[in-house]
């Protein structure tokens, strides 16, 4: 059950300035930017556990390459190693990476704090 309200809007709208910062990112690099919007939305899959992208190999060098960077996100940063990173600028510019990593970044604490008031990762 909900914490604070029935869904993560109403609950930032106790701070105005939260729920409107928070609609500028998911607007601006959660539901648009640069990268592959299905990549991205594949990586806030991953970074929910839904089983079915829970195995990177399954999927082609660029999503198996951010899935391997949203796992290095969100658990371990080592793992974005040298050969990650070569084969992240392989599948990816400059900019898809910046935005990808940022969509990622800002999932995983919105996922994180969705949980913690007592909502579902995603919704």
């Amino acid at each position: 059950m909900p914490r604070l309200g029935s869904t993560a809007d109403e609950i930032r709208a106790l701070v105005p300035d939260a729920l409107g910062s928070w609609r500028y990112i998911r607007e601006n690099v959660i539901d648009r930017g640069v990268a592959d919007q299905r990549i991205k939305e594949l990586c806030y899959r991953y970074l929910a556990n839904d089983p079915e992208v829970t195995d990177p190999a399954r999927f082609d060098d660029p999503a198996r390459a951010a899935l391997e960077w949203a796992d290095a996100i969100a658990y371990d940063s080592d793992r974005a190693d040298d050969e990650l990173w070569a084969r992240l600028h392989r599948c990816f510019s400059e900019e898809e990476l910046v935005d990808l990593g940022c969509a990622i970044g800002f999932e995983l604490g919105q996922q994180h704090w969705r949980r913690s008031v007592g909502l579902s990762p995603r919704g």
